[in-house]
């Protein structure tokens, strides 16, 4: 049975290759401020940099052929992504890797918001998120607001929101485009978008830092880049398509509410980053917010002239 027609069966629902790709996608994203944290030296430029120029050459050697005519929608999503790694390189540099994953996780409530923008109403779950997630993300800045936070972690929180909002954004306005039949694939964006802003993230990193900033210091610093660019960037490119693929959609979106429990468990393993009680309670109630906006299908209504 293909994929296609498990999709219109239900069947997909159990299809342990979907569960193994979606559990993939949720730890390689986990880790991902764990590769940041184990290169300090690096500027989230060079970071960034090394990230766009190892996912681009295996696109070249993968995806050797690639469609026309999407180049300026492809460099200005290529544009997204490169705005929204560099907002979540920049958070994990600055704040625990478990919170700012939980911030990040976020996303789906900047979506209700833009489609609020374009005159969709949320649904009574959806408002039920987002009060629940608002609360989760107020518990976690609590420790902050009696000064017990290390400088620079509200700073890298609110980047982590800001990096929400991209992924947010990205994921909006490709959608829009699908539903126009004009959406460039993850290939195409990374041809158009990748070399070219790599190597100018590069060119400024340099400027502003030279080698010591750009260039990884030792083995340990060089295997955290490639963790970077490959594990956490072209591995869950391909998982999640695999998942996205043969899972129901709620199956699927309820696995990916993991990443932040994994980033959590690879920050406590390899950082020593210990959630505090503030931390727990906190992502039970984001996690529980960002299920409940997942467990109805939508039904918009539409405010008056919205479009």
């Amino acid at each position: 049975m293909s994929a296609r027609e498990r999709q219109q069966t239900g069947d997909q629902a159990f299809d342990m290759r979907g569960v193994f790709g979606a559990l993939i996608t949720s730890m390689s994203w986990g880790a991902t401020g764990v590769w940041v944290n184990l290169a300090p030296t690096l500027s989230p430029l060079a970071l960034v940099a090394w990230r766009l120029l190892l996912a681009a050459l295996l696109f070249l050697v993968f995806f050797p052929r690639v469609r026309g005519g999407y180049g300026l929608v492809a460099a200005g999503l290529g544009g997204l992504l490169v705005a929204y790694y560099l907002a979540a390189v920049f958070a994990f540099q600055h704040a625990p890797v478990g919170e700012v994953s939980l911030c990040i996780g976020c996303a789906p409530l900047f979506v209700l918001f833009y489609r609020a923008l374009g005159g969709h109403l949320p649904a009574w779950h959806e408002s039920l998120a987002v009060v629940m997630t608002l609360a989760g993300l107020l518990v976690i800045v609590r420790p902050g607001l009696g000064g017990a936070w290390v400088p620079g972690t509200g700073l890298g929180l609110m980047s982590a929101l800001g990096a929400a909002a991209l992924t947010a954004a990205y994921a909006s306005i490709h959608r829009h485009l699908a539903l126009q039949a004009h959406a460039p694939n993850g290939a195409e964006i990374g041809r158009a978008a990748f070399v070219p802003l790599g190597l100018a993230l590069f060119g400024v990193a340099w400027l502003s830092g030279g080698s010591a900033r750009v260039l990884p210091p030792d083995m340990s610093a060089g295997a955290a880049v490639l963790g970077l660019g490959i594990i956490s960037t072209a591995l869950p490119t391909l998982a999640v398509a695999v998942a996205s693929s043969r899972l129901a959609p709620f199956l699927n979106t309820l696995i990916r509410l993991s990443t932040p429990l994994f980033a959590s468990a690879f920050g406590w393993m390899f950082l020593a980053q210990q959630p505090t009680w503030w931390t727990v309670v906190g992502a039970a109630l984001i996690l529980s917010g960002l299920l409940v906006q997942s467990l109805t299908p939508r039904r918009p209504q539409r405010l008056g002239g919205g479009g």
